[in-house]
């Protein structure tokens, strides 16, 4: 029998199992990989409710349902899920995310042919469900990917945030080069389909990323919030981000306006306001006014892009939104924000 301690250059020493080896133990077959992707979520385990434009949790594959569109033209108003794109380090939306579950006469398979965005980063899309522009695209849903199904959504075509702009050869929104949502003052809200399980006394804590571009008439700008009274984050109309429960807020001074920034904000067996606390990339931010004001004790659906009288509504980009119903600062808030920091890049 010839000598097979060799094979293709590999010694056989060096295999430690070949029969009833996992797939999970072998790094790659003939160029296939077989490495696991592990999120942000398989690591912090336990959150309420986590929308975001990049994958966050192994086995999560839809991000967002999306609505194109064309002015009236061909293909107006159809839908697809979006998945996240596999061939990027961090599974994020692109316009070579993968469609599925798309409206009927739609033969696209891909974000960007579906919104016939033509030529992008030297990558010409086709065309294949004809249209006659490139298609405007919304969000009729962002996907919760805690396993949760607190996704939050919009049905009316006037009020949802906005990922690509229509322009040909032009790739999706993005902010400080990663795809964002694009909310604007006094259109876009999207709410939660049902009741994520916090009551307006109860433990949160919540980390936020993007930028608030314009303070509506209200003056103030809502990123998020429970209901019409729960605690939520906002801007005042100097664009310091303060955190409000009811009448009562926490405002924090030094931030810089019409910038990217992670926003951790949470309120921890607290029975008024002034128990929030604040951090601004990282580091602690500097307490402004307040004004103390009972919790109430409504359990509300989440509201993303304004309260939910519809009131303070909020303009600029959003691209991730974590909510735990506990208290992360004390042990996980410097390991989840170094791995926000890590993906978005923003200090």
């Amino acid at each position: 029998m010839p000598n097979i301690s060799k094979i293709n250059a590999v010694d056989i020493g060096n295999i430690a199992k070949v029969d009833g080896a996992t797939s999970s133990n072998i790094a790659k077959v003939d160029g296939l990989d077989f490495v696991t992707f592990t999120g942000l979520l398989d690591t912090y385990t336990g959150a309420a409710a986590a929308y975001s434009v990049r994958q966050l949790k192994s086995g999560v594959t839809v991000a967002m349902r999306v609505r194109r569109d064309t002015a009236g033209g061909t293909g107006d108003d159809d839908e697809a899920d979006v998945a996240f794109d596999t061939s990027l380090a961090t599974p994020t939306i692109s316009l070579d995310s993968a469609i599925s579950n798309a409206s009927a006469l739609v033969t696209a398979t891909t974000l960007g042919q579906f919104l016939n965005v033509g030529t992008v980063n030297g990558t010409t899309y086709t065309n294949p469900d004809s249209l006659s522009v490139t298609a405007s695209c919304f969000v009729d849903e962002w996907k919760d990917q805690s396993g949760n199904a607190n996704h939050v959504e919009q049905a009316a075509g006037a009020a949802q945030a906005q990922i690509h702009s229509g322009t040909v050869d032009t790739d999706l929104i993005t902010e400080n080069g990663k795809p964002a949502i694009e909310y604007t003052a006094g259109t876009s809200v999207m709410e939660s389909v049902s009741n994520i399980g916090i009551s307006g006394t109860g433990d949160r804590t919540q980390f936020m990323v993007g930028m608030c571009t314009n303070i509506s008439t209200n003056s103030t700008s809502s990123f998020l919030s429970y209901g019409a009274d729960g605690l939520g984050t906002a801007w005042q109309n100097t664009f310091e981000p303060w955190v409000r429960v009811g009448s009562g807020y926490q405002s924090f001074s030094g931030i810089s306006a019409n910038t990217q920034h992670l926003y951790t904000t949470a309120l921890v067996s607290g029975t008024n306001v002034t128990d929030t606390d604040a951090f601004v990339n990282g580091s602690a931010a500097t307490a402004g006014a307040a004004s103390s004001r009972a919790l109430n004790t409504t359990n509300s659906t989440l509201q993303i892009g304004a309260t939910a009288a519809g009131a303070a509504s909020f303009d600029g980009k959003m691209q991730e939104i974590l909510v735990w119903s506990n208290d992360q600062i004390t042990s996980n808030r410097t390991g989840i924000e170094t791995d926000i920091n890590g993906f978005f890049g923003i200090y």
